[in-house]
C-alpha cells in the first residue's frame, strides 16, 4: 500500500492506523478506529498541504469520559470513517503531550462557542488555521458539520479563509501587559478576597456551583491569606471545605486520593477519574492545613493521598504516572461503588451492617444502584442504633480497610495511563519534599529524589531543554513553561528538605533556561520556548486554573531563588512579571490565586532562614521546629561556618555558641541571631502571626 492509498475501514481495523506505534495510551486507544488517524507531525501536515485537504483535529486525553463516548458513537462508525478518510486529514492529539496545541486551539473554540472542553473538535485549513470548532458532537451533527465545511472549502474558500483569518488573530493575540504601575498590595488582595467570598457555599464548602471542583490552588492561597491576616471567616471556610471534601465521595476512603470533581454540590457523586496534578496539590494543601490548624486528620488525609500515589501511581524508575480513567470495563464508577450485601458477605450481618451504615451505604443507593462511600455518619449514632460498643465502631473502618481494599482489587480496575508528565511530577516532588520536612519521613524525600532524578536523566536533553512526557521510556513533546518551572519548584522544595546543593543547582539551571528562551520583553514568559515552532504565534498564559499558570509559578521560583542565592536579578524579574499583570488581578480575582500568593511574598516579609552548625545533628532541633511550621514564606539554608557556594546570604554567618545558631533574614538584613528554637520560631512568624499558635 503506497503512502497515497486510502485504506478501507476493515484494513484499518485489522492493521491499525498511524497511531498504533505511538507511546501515548490515548492515541493507541484510537489506533484501530476505522478513521485513518495521524499523530500531529510533519507527515500529516505535509499531506494536508500537498493534497489540499482540510484537517480534522481531535484533542483529548485517556481518562476523559466524553472522549470515549465520542469515539464509540462517531469515530468507530464505518460511514463516518469512509467520508473523513476520503475528504480530510484526521489528526488525533493527546492534550497532555501537547498542551501548547491544546491551549492554542481551545482559544479558538472558546471564541467561537463561548465555552470549551474535551474532546475538542476543530476543523482547520491545510495551513493549520482553525475555521470551526466545538467539543462533543453526536454522529449526525458531526457529519453535518464536516459536509458543510467541505462544501465551503470547495465552493467558497474565500469565506472560509475570512473565518480563518479572524480566528488566527484571536489565537495569536497576546494580553496587554502593564509596564508602568507597581504590583498589588495587601489592601488590594483583601478586597479581591472579600469579593470572592460572596460566592462561598456556607453549607457544603467550596464555591457555589452545580458541580464542585476541588481547585486546591485557591484554597492553598486562602490558607496563606489566613496565616497572613488571621481572618477567622477564612479559617472557617477553609475548614468547612476541607472537611466536606475529605468526608465526601470525591475522596477515595479505601485507597486514598481524590477524584477530579463531583457532578453535584455536596462533594458526594464524583466524576471518577483521578489525576496526578489534583492529588499532588490536594496532598500539599491538607498537609499544610494540618500544620496550621493543628488538625491531625488533615495531615492523615494528605499523607494517605501521598501513599496512594506511591503505591498505585508510581513507575519502577521512581516517577509518577498521569491518571486513572473514570471508567472500568466501559462503565463509570463500578470499581468504587458498594452495596450493603457486599459488606455483609465480607464481615457478617452485625459488623457488615455497622460498616455499611458508617460508610453511607444504605438500601437507598446514590449512584446507579449502588453507593459511593462517604465518612459523614457519626459513629455514636451507629453504635446507638445497632446497640454496639462505641469504641469498636470508632475503629471499625480502620480495622476493615485492608479487607475492603483486597475485595475491591478483585474488580475490573480503571485503566492507568502510564504517561509521565514533567510538570505534574514537579508538583508531586514538591509535595513529597514538604511532607518529608513536616513528618521527618525519609521515605517521602527518597521518593521525591528518585522522581526528580528520573526526570533529570530521562526528560532532559543534552542542550538543557526538557521533554514534556515519556511513556515506557519513550519521550514526546517539547517541554512548555509549566514543565520547567514546576520541576524547578519541586527541586527547590527538595533542597529545603534535604539541603543537597545539587537540587538548588538544578533548579537554577532550569530557571536560567526559561529566562533565556521563554522571556517576554515586557514581563513574564511565553508558554513555549523560542526554539519551538509556533505557527499561529506563541501563547502567553496568565490564568491559574486547576494548576498554577507557568507564569505565576515562575514568579514564586524567582522569589525563592533570589532569597537563596542573593542574586537580585531574580527578584527584579519576579517584580517585573507581577507588575506586568497587576492590572488584570482585579478582574481575575481567585482565577489568579497563585499570582496573589506571590504578591504576599513580594510585599513581604519573605524570610531567608539560615542555620549555621557544626553538623546536621546539632541543627536537628532547629530543622524539626522549622518543619513543624512549614512556612511557605521562607527558604531554608543549613551550612557550617564556611558557608557554601551559591549561597551568598549565608556568607559571614557564624555560630555564636557551641552548636547551632539561627539567622532569620530578609534581603540580607537579619534579626538577632539566636540559639533558642522558640525565639527562632517567634522571629520567623513576625508578619505571619496567625495559625500555628501552639508554637508561641
Amino acid at each position: 500500500m503506497s503512502d497515497r492509498t486510502i485504506p478501507t475501514s476493515e484494513e484499518i481495523r485489522n492493521n491499525g492506523n498511524h497511531l498504533k506505534d505511538e507511546p501515548s495510551l490515548y492515541l493507541r486507544q484510537h489506533a484501530h478506529n476505522p478513521l485513518n488517524w495521524y499523530p500531529w507531525g510533519e507527515e500529516a501536515l505535509s499531506r494536508a498541504k500537498e493534497e489540499n485537504k482540510p484537517i480534522f483535529l481531535s484533542i483529548g486525553y485517556s481518562s476523559c469520559h466524553w472522549c470515549h463516548v465520542m469515539e464509540h458513537e462517531v469515530f468507530e462508525k464505518d460511514a463516518v470513517a469512509e467520508y473523513m478518510n476520503q475528504h480530510f486529514i484526521s489528526i488525533k492529539v493527546d492534550r497532555e503531550e501537547r498542551p501548547d496545541l491544546d491551549a492554542m486551539y481551545m482559544k479558538a473554540v472558546q471564541a467561537m462557542t463561548g465555552g470549551g472542553g474535551w474532546p475538542m473538535t476543530v476543523f482547520l485549513t491545510p495551513d493549520q488555521e482553525p475555521v470551526f470548532g466545538g467539543t462533543y458532537f453526536p454522529e449526525d451533527r458531526f457529519m453535518q458539520i464536516a459536509q458543510a465545511l467541505l462544501r465551503l472549502f470547495a465552493e467558497d474558500p474565500s469565506r472560509l479563509q475570512a473565518q480563518a483569518d479572524q480566528l488566527r488573530n484571536i489565537v495569536s493575540a497576546l494580553p496587554e501587559l502593564n509596564v508602568a504601575q507597581g504590583y498589588i498590595d495587601q489592601a488590594g488582595i483583601a478586597k479581591l478576597v472579600d469579593r470572592a467570598m460572596l460566592n462561598f457555599d456556607d453549607r457544603w464548602g467550596g464555591m457555589s456551583s452545580q458541580m464542585k471542583f476541588p481547585t486546591p490552588l485557591r484554597w492553598h492561597f486562602l490558607l496563606h491569606y489566613y496565616r497572613k491576616t488571621g481572618n477567622e471567616r477564612i479559617a472557617r471556610m477553609l475548614q468547612l471545605t476541607l472537611d466536606k471534601m475529605a468526608s465526601g465521595g470525591i475522596h477515595d476512603h479505601i485507597a486514598g486520593g481524590f477524584h477530579r470533581y463531583t457532578v453535584e454540590q455536596t462533594w458526594l457523586i464524583p466524576h471518577f477519574e483521578k489525576m496526578l496534578y489534583d492529588n499532588a496539590q490536594l496532598a500539599s494543601l491538607y498537609i499544610e492545613a494540618g500544620v496550621v490548624f493543628g488538625n491531625e486528620r488533615y495531615s492523615e488525609v494528605g499523607c494517605n493521598t501521598l501513599e496512594f500515589l506511591i503505591w498505585e501511581m508510581r513507575e519502577p524508575g521512581g516517577a509518577f504516572y498521569g491518571s486513572f480513567d473514570a471508567d472500568s470495563d466501559g462503565e463509570e464508577g463500578t470499581y468504587y461503588t458498594w452495596s450493603p450485601d457486599e459488606f455483609i458477605k465480607l464481615f457478617g450481618q452485625q459488623k457488615g451492617n455497622a460498616l455499611a451504615m458508617l460508610l453511607g451505604v444504605t438500601d437507598h443507593p446514590n449512584f446507579e444502584g449502588k453507593s459511593v462511600l462517604t465518612r459523614r455518619v457519626d459513629p455514636a449514632m451507629v453504635a446507638e442504633e445497632l446497640d454496639l460498643d462505641i469504641d469498636e465502631i470508632k475503629s471499625l473502618f480502620a480495622d476493615s480497610r485492608d479487607t475492603l481494599r483486597d475485595f475491591r482489587n478483585k474488580r475490573v480496575a480503571p485503566t492507568l495511563d502510564k504517561k509521565i508528565v514533567t510538570s505534574w511530577n514537579g508538583l508531586t516532588i514538591a509535595t513529597l519534599a514538604q511532607a518529608a520536612l513536616v513528618k521527618g519521613n525519609d521515605s517521602y524525600s527518597t521518593a521525591a529524589e528518585e522522581a526528580a532524578n528520573y526526570l533529570w536523566n530521562t526528560h532532559r536533553k543534552n542542550d538543557g531543554s526538557l521533554y514534556r512526557t515519556s511513556t515506557d521510556g519513550i519521550c514526546r513533546g517539547e517541554g512548555n513553561l509549566d514543565d520547567y518551572v514546576f520541576l524547578a519548584n519541586g527541586m527547590l522544595e527538595l533542597f529545603r528538605t534535604t539541603q543537597n546543593i545539587q537540587w538548588l543547582e538544578r533548579a537554577k539551571e532550569l530557571t536560567d533556561y526559561v529566562i533565556a528562551h521563554f522571556v517576554h520583553e515586557e514581563g513574564g514568559y511565553f508558554s513555549t520556548s523560542d526554539l519551538v515552532d509556533s505557527r499561529l504565534g506563541r501563547q502567553y498564559e496568565i490564568n491559574d486554573s486547576v494548576e498554577p499558570s507557568g507564569n505565576s509559578m515562575m514568579v514564586q521560583v524567582l522569589i525563592r531563588l533570589a532569597a537563596l542565592t542573593g542574586q537580585n536579578r531574580y527578584h527584579q524579574l519576579a517584580e517585573k512579571s507581577l507588575t506586568a499583570v497587576s492590572h488584570m488581578l482585579e478582574r481575575g480575582g481567585l482565577d489568579l490565586a497563585w499570582w496573589l500568593d506571590a504578591a504576599f511574598y513580594l510585599n513581604g516579609p519573605f524570610y531567608e532562614m539560615i542555620i549555621v552548625s557544626d553538623s546536621m545533628e546539632s541543627a536537628h532541633e532547629f530543622r524539626k521546629a522549622y518543619g513543624s511550621l512549614l512556612p511557605a514564606y521562607s527558604v531554608l539554608t543549613m551550612v557550617d561556618d564556611s558557608g557554601a557556594e551559591l549561597l551568598k546570604p549565608a556568607e559571614g554567618k557564624m555560630r555564636i555558641g557551641k552548636f547551632a545558631t539561627a539567622y532569620v533574614c530578609q534581603h540580607g538584613s537579619c534579626k538577632m541571631p539566636t540559639e533558642d528554637v522558640q525565639q527562632m520560631l517567634s522571629q520567623l512568624q513576625e508578619g505571619w502571626d496567625f495559625g500555628l499558635k501552639k508554637t508561641q
